[in-house]
């Protein structure tokens, strides 16, 4: 199986002019299924026709949502529009239209392969324990000029309507892949999460801001449920906007995301290049 992976390519932010590259590269290297980690859009029109032009260069495209794809203006949480109504019933809505596998809903196996996947939310347990910021920043958002914007635009409510707290979303979305792997019978899996599952993929930087972000990055036990089940040897996520290709116990561990144009140091070309990655199962 040529199975193409890329993440966080954020079209709404990078343009269709980037999104026509990033189709003609998959295309060029003719996959049997593309996965896309997450962060197509926040504009439920721009991920319909994201997914549209993805599905016109791949037979197969596999997606789980990404944090930006569950943001909501908080204006529309009053008509029930909140992060657990987009990521439950938006995109898969979104999915079905274009014809793309959600793994969100549901494991999914090809060709003797499983595909199991979450967005999968952070629990502050890639948290720097050295900045010393307050349990109250991390509660807000806000610490050393830095504001999380998923604290206002990503709002999932409990049973009461109000808020939960992060490491709450994360323990619902953790124990879906986790059934999910359950539910799975091939013998070779590949796990797809939006959050980054392992420590190792995480990326350092000495601004006290961007310490404090990293406990937004992350979740541990996302890794923990991966690397429980044997039969994983492909883990790939996104979020991080850094690349990296490991091997972490028996598997291999991939972030390959495209992330915003201001980032990148070269040609939309070759960003676009380096972001999809191609292996061979």
């Amino acid at each position: 199986m040529r199975l193409v992976a890329t993440s966080d390519i954020h079209i709404d932010k990078n343009g269709p002019d980037v999104l026509a590259l990033l189709a003609g590269r998959i295309a060029e290297l003719t996959p049997d299924v593309l996965v896309v980690a997450g962060d197509v859009a926040t504009s439920p029109t721009v991920i319909l026709q994201t997914f549209l032009s993805l599905r016109a260069v791949a037979p197969r495209v596999l997606y789980v949502a990404g944090n930006h794809d569950v943001w909501g203006h908080p204006t529309l949480l009053a008509e029930g529009q909140h992060a657990w109504w987009r990521l439950d019933h938006l995109l898969p809505a979104l999915c079905a239209e274009a014809g793309v596998d959600n793994l969100d809903a549901g494991p999914l196996e090809l060709d003797g392969i499983g595909f199991v996947g979450t967005l999968g939310w952070y629990d502050l347990s890639t948290k720097d324990e050295g900045l010393g910021a307050p349990d109250a920043a991390y509660a807000t958002g806000e610490y050393a000029g830095m504001k999380w914007m998923d604290h206002v635009y990503a709002v999932f409510p409990g049973a009461d309507g109000q808020p939960l707290p992060c490491a709450s979303v994360a323990a619902v979305l953790r124990g879906r892949l986790a059934a999910q792997l359950a539910s799975v019978t091939a013998s070779r899996i590949v796990g797809v999460t939006h959050m980054v599952p392992f420590a190792e993929q995480l990326q350092q930087k000495d601004h006290p801001g961007w310490r404090f972000c990293q406990a937004f990055i992350g979740h541990r036990g996302l890794g923990e449920v991966l690397r429980s089940d044997p039969r994983v040897e492909l883990a790939i996520a996104g979020h991080t906007h850094r690349r990296s290709d490991l091997r972490i116990g028996g598997l291999r561990a991939l972030c390959t995301p495209l992330g915003y144009r201001r980032e990148w140091n070269v040609s939309d070309a070759a960003a676009v290049a380096a972001a999809v990655t191609l292996v061979e199962l």
